[in-house]
């Protein structure tokens, strides 16, 4: 073999370790592609269930149009309302402290996410509660506890997600205090969402079935904002 020769060898050699390494290389990639692609597909799944839950959720509030539209003059509702609280002033309301009974499990748990929730850690506040309410479903605390996840989750802006939980909070529980503002808030939700449609429907939904409360109130003022 001459020297040439061994020369080229060598070079060869280089090339086929070159190529080897750049194979494991392009195999690391791809295995990180496939598990990026694999956690796009949950996403992507998860995202199309809420677009589908949300969907069905439009088709409850138009349906709820009709209702409103045979039972109430919405004007002559509106005409009764003199001096509305401004919408940038509204107060959630607080649950006062409750007596732990044996009837309201989880109590002092639910102190706990309210803390949370009043520091305004509110993505921990709703996680925080939906533990709650998944391990105490009959508990006193329950709707409160549904209803600051709703709150929390309107708070970071996720106005899909607290729609849809405010409307579960306002069908289950229609006689809570805090029925009127969860479904105000489902409307500044859609206002968020820049649907006015909706938003109209929910705000005459609390002047007609909630006279005289502060929702009721700030429904108004949000109305006249839409009909200019």
């Amino acid at each position: 073999m001459t020297q040439s020769d061994a020369y080229l060898g060598q070079k060869i050699h280089n090339i086929q370790v070159n190529v080897a390494n750049q194979g494991v290389k392009i195999s690391g990639v791809n295995s990180k592609l496939r598990g990026i692609y694999g956690k796009y597909e949950e996403e992507s799944h998860s995202l199309h269930m809420l677009q589908k839950r949300f969907k069905e959720y439009r088709l409850i509030v138009n349906r709820e149009l009709v209702k409103l539209l045979n039972a109430v003059k919405i004007k002559s509702s509106l005409k009764k309302i003199k001096e509305p609280v401004p919408a940038e002033k509204i107060k959630e309301p607080v649950p006062a402290e409750k007596k732990v009974t044996q009837t309201s499990p989880g109590h002092a748990d639910f102190n706990k996410g309210m803390d949370l929730y009043k520091n305004k850690d509110y993505a921990a506040a709703a996680a925080f509660f939906s533990k709650l309410i998944s391990k105490y479903p009959q508990s006193e605390d329950a709707p409160d506890a549904l209803f600051y996840k709703a709150m929390s989750n309107f708070n970071l802006k996720k106005y899909p997600v607290s729609i849809l939980e405010f409307h579960k909070f306002s069908e289950l529980y229609p006689k809570n205090t805090h029925t009127s503002v969860a479904i105000y808030l489902q409307g500044m939700g859609f206002l968020k969402l820049s649907d006015k449609s909706d938003a109209s429907i929910l705000f005459r939904q609390v002047i007609s079935k909630y006279h005289n409360t502060r929702a009721s109130k700030l429904s108004a003022k949000e109305l006249k904002k839409l009909s200019k």
